[in-house]
């Protein structure tokens, strides 16, 4: 059973599915922090995770039902807890 996130909200199921390496598709994502072509920086309900690699543009973002989809070379993943976004990429902020 998913945890709650606010009073009465359910949190969404947190999901990733990489296709070769070329595309993936996240469920569970409530906010899109940054993104440019060689990063994606985004909240989920598992944490914030960051993406690296190239080419990487978002296809598909339906936040009010927390999917995201984007295509690009995946090279990396990293999942941070919430909390220590700042400090965490500060390095990838720029």
């Amino acid at each position: 059973m998913p945890k709650a996130t606010g009073a009465d909200t359910p949190a969404k199921p947190h999901m990733l599915t990489i296709n070769d390496r070329k595309s993936a598709q996240l469920t569970g994502v409530k906010e899109v922090l940054s993104f440019d072509e060689k990063q994606l920086l985004l909240r989920t309900e598992q944490g914030d995770l960051a993406v690296s690699g190239e080419g990487i543009h978002i296809t598909a973002l339906l936040l009010d039902e927390g999917r995201l989809t984007f295509e690009g070379r995946v090279d990396a993943l990293s999942y941070s807890d919430a909390s220590g976004l700042r400090h965490a990429w500060r390095g990838w902020l720029k």
